[in-house]
């Protein structure tokens, strides 16, 4: 069975959901409150790229690493050398990254931004009109930075596991933490903070697709597509602009808070074996 999504239910689970008092558990809870958008951004790719699995361990694994940063992670990571990487790092580990992963990521990290004036710009002076190939280029420039002294290679191998956490739609899938850091960075409400407001237009976004808003998107006729990559994150991101064509993903979050608390129990029967 499908059910067609309207505007009125959008608008009912936005009223519901897109409140500040429902944020946490979210990764976004790290990124937000910086009064310097330089710090904010870093710490917003930091706490997307790590967006991946469950969100209480997330949440935990964020915790660590915000600890270790402190409450200027841009200074942090700018004054610290790749030694002090590696004793900052001592002891992460979340599911397939460990201590190392952390550290080398940051190092990598600590070069675009003495490189540029900030992740902003970095993002910017890539701008097209494909988003997907903009954040290709934004990762590809992150992850092109010399990997010594933590590494014997100057360049990161194909395989590493650091290039997971800026994995792009170039490399096949959804690049769902980094269209979740875009929305952060563009857009400007209760939730998002909007460090980067003014530079890159709402409008140009793509959805950050995850399980929950692709199962929602796929049952509601946001989208005809079995798969859940790039193609289905542009089709369901198309599809919420005929409700708010100057900023498709206002409804974003309360997609996933819908899909992650309240679609398995309107709809049980999605969820059964077949």
């Amino acid at each position: 069975m499908e059910k067609r999504i309207t505007r009125e239910f959008l608008e009912d689970l936005w009223r519901r959901h897109h409140r500040l008092s429902n944020l946490s558990p979210d990764p976004l809870v790290f990124a937000r409150g910086y009064g310097d958008p330089l710090e904010g951004e870093t710490a917003g790719l930091i706490a997307a790229v790590f967006a991946y699995g469950q969100v209480e361990q997330i949440m935990k694994a964020l915790g660590f690493v915000f600890e270790r940063l402190g409450s200027s992670p841009r200074k942090t990571i700018l004054s610290s050398s790749p030694k002090e990487f590696t004793t900052l790092c001592e002891g992460f580990y979340y599911r397939f990254h460990k201590a190392p992963d952390l550290a080398l990521f940051l190092h990598l990290l600590a070069q675009a931004l003495e490189k540029n004036k900030s992740l902003k710009e970095l993002f910017i002076k890539n701008l097209s009109e494909d988003i997907g190939a903009d954040i290709a280029a934004f990762c590809g420039e992150i992850l092109s930075g010399d990997c010594r002294p933590l590494l014997n290679a100057k360049e990161l191998p194909l395989r590493h596991p650091v290039r997971f956490l800026l994995s792009s739609p170039s490399s096949g899938g959804a690049g769902k933490r980094l269209c979740l850091f875009l929305r952060w960075m563009a857009r400007k409400d209760e939730l998002d903070p909007g460090y980067w407001q003014g530079a890159l237009p709402p409008s140009s976004l793509v959805v950050p697709l995850d399980v929950h808003v692709a199962r929602v998107g796929k049952f509601m006729g946001l989208t005809s597509r079995k798969g859940s990559g790039w193609k289905t994150a542009v089709e369901i991101t198309e599809s919420l602009r005929r409700f708010d064509p100057g900023d498709p993903l206002r409804y974003d979050f309360s997609l996933f808070r819908y899909g992650m608390k309240e679609f398995k129990r309107a709809f049980p029967a999605e969820f059964s074996p077949s």
